[in-house]
């Protein structure tokens, strides 16, 4: 059985809410709050502007906009004109020490010209390098699915079971116990077996996956339920201790390998060229956006490799969408790039780092050579 359970990911770092040397400012006082300056502060100093003979005022330690404006102004309340004489500011909240602010509305250059040279589509563009961190899904492909063990019994009388229980699970695949009782001139048998020690996941089917167009099994979304470590495994019927549960466990739950539920999926350069075709979402949509996860009908056998990365593309008439007739008239445009975060036989789990438009269930998918 080999160990390929699919993994999902997990998006955006938040930055700290408060920076060092960022200051706090209350733009407008709330109820029953005011913002009263101190006494015993410094004088507030109006520079020129030596180029376009402009008042500016560079910002001080403890300064708000709020204080700026009662001192320039003699009215604290002046302080959203203060705002919007300095675009620059994107929160009224947070001012630097050295930041220079203008104190009236800023002259226009006079007779300024810009040229602007169009270098390509808004939507295309090459994919960015960035590494994505994938979380598990429930999903299975169906050769694993076919060499799944099943709980069978149960140490504890009781059919609900969970964290620290004891289960008996008959495997698919053979156990390395056997090999001990092998006699001279038997061979050893090949492959992956089950020993004293080894971790597995306990799981519960929740659909098929169907692919949309042969209309042929693709795999299983499952229900994870927890994870065991086999306790002993000279017996046909393997002793398995549940190490944890997330869910009651039962007798006929199926038992895979174990897999981490978090990873780090680095963008890898696709070495083939492949068509293919959207399977399915893992959540119950049939249309999805940006970071949406998606299964593809192109896998390992193909030479599909975790972190390569598919064009989602699509021909056709924005507005009319799917009634224009003469679609072979129209050239492929990208309006989507879904990156591969495990790759099966025949199929992929990928996430979409990038969408321009909603993407479908049956929407062709290209993986450019070098891309």
């Amino acid at each position: 059985m080999s160990c390929r359970v699919s993994f999902v990911a997990i998006s955006g770092l938040c930055a700290p809410a408060l920076l060092l040397g960022a200051l706090t400012l209350t733009a407008a006082p709330a109820l029953g709050q005011w913002t009263i300056p101190e006494r015993d502060a410094p004088a507030i100093t109006v520079q020129s502007s030596a180029s376009t003979g402009e008042r500016t005022y560079v910002v001080e330690p403890h300064d708000t906009l709020w204080r700026i404006a009662e001192g320039l102004y003699d009215d604290p309340w002046y302080w959203p004109s203060l705002w919007s004489y300095n675009p620059q500011i994107t929160n009224p909240h947070l001012i630097y020490p050295g930041d220079v602010l203008y104190l009236s509305r800023r002259a226009q250059p006079a007779e300024t010209h810009k040229s602007i040279t169009i270098t390509g589509s808004r939507y295309g563009g090459a994919p960015k390098a960035t590494m994505e961190l994938a979380r598990r899904v429930g999903y299975i492909s169906s050769r694993d699915y076919r060499e799944s063990g099943a709980v069978e019994s149960s140490r504890e009388e009781r059919d609900m079971l969970g964290t620290l229980d004891e289960v008996y699970v008959r495997f698919a695949m053979r156990r390395c116990a056997e090999d001990k009782e092998l006699k001279p001139g038997d061979e050893p048998s090949v492959g992956p077996c089950v020993r004293d020690g080894d971790r597995y996941v306990i799981y519960r089917v929740e659909r098929e996956v169907i692919h949309p167009v042969t209309g042929k099994l693709v795999g299983y979304k499952i229900d994870f339920l927890g994870e065991g470590k086999v306790l002993g495994s000279k017996r046909p019927l393997t002793s398995v201790q549940l190490s944890r549960s997330y869910s009651e466990i039962s007798r006929g739950d199926l038992v895979t390998n174990v897999f981490e539920p978090l990873q780090m999926v680095k963008p890898a350069p696709n070495k083939v060229e492949l068509t293919g075709v959207i399977v399915d979402f893992h959540h119950e949509t049939i249309a999805g956006g940006q970071f949406a996860y998606l299964y593809i009908d192109r896998g390992a056998d193909d030479g599909v490799e975790r972190g390569n990365r598919f064009e989602v593309v699509w021909r056709g008439d924005g507005l009319k969408r799917g009634e224009v007739k003469n679609l072979k008239d129209y050239p492929d445009e990208q309006i989507g790039i879904a990156t591969v975060v495990e790759a099966y036989d025949r199929h992929s789990l990928a996430l979409l780092t990038s969408a321009v438009r909603e993407i479908e269930v049956g929407m062709p998918v290209v993986m450019a050579k070098g891309f």
